[in-house]
């Protein structure tokens, strides 16, 4: 039987499978397949990548080290977005940056698994468009680091910038991504 890791549920069906195997095959792959895209929803919430970075960061090692996926068994995908949606509501509690009724006005619905063939078309035009209006840099980072799945490091230095330089272009790029959309349906 072969898995089709491009098919979301039979990917995470497989990922959970492999936590009772070999976990730390299982948390690379579960890593690998959605530290950017958790990113991503984090960012639309937080409105700062450097905060959704530690936001997820904290939550995978908290995952990890609490061993959560021998709790999981099912929606595996489910389980990630709501814990990052919360730990983010969380952090900006925590840090005064958001009051109980600023918070209802944040869409902060799961992004849907699939969309229909029309819709992603549109989403795919819509993309081009806004990536046509970045900045030279900022799409050279948004595609090394998202579309290309590069690390931090590895990307800043095909880019010959510092990594810090490489995230102020990435948070900046993805502001003007985000603006009036949900940020997470133009890339998955």
């Amino acid at each position: 039987m072969t898995i089709n890791l491009n098919d979301n549920g039979e990917r995470d069906k497989y990922i959970l499978e492999l936590f009772q195997t070999s976990p730390k095959e299982a948390f690379r792959l579960l890593f690998d397949t959605y530290h950017m895209k958790l990113c991503i929803y984090a960012v639309q919430l937080t409105d700062s990548f450097e905060m959704a970075e530690d936001i997820v960061q904290d939550f995978f090692i908290y995952f990890w080290e609490k061993k959560y996926y021998l709790k999981i068994n099912q929606n595996l995908r489910y389980y990630l977005y709501l814990s990052v949606r919360n730990a983010a509501v969380n952090a900006l509690q925590k840090n005064n940056m958001l009051s109980m009724e600023e918070l209802s006005g944040i869409d902060m619905t799961i992004p849907e698994e699939s969309i229909d063939e029309e819709e992603q078309e549109e989403q795919n035009k819509l993309l081009l468009e806004k990536l046509q209006k970045l900045s030279h840099q900022e799409l050279q980072v948004v595609r090394a680091v998202i579309m290309e799945n590069k690390k931090y490091k590895e990307a800043a230095e095909e880019l010959h910038i510092s990594v810090n330089t490489l995230k102020t272009h990435l948070a900046r790029a993805l502001k003007k991504l985000r603006e009036g959309y949900n940020l997470y349906a133009l890339f998955y």
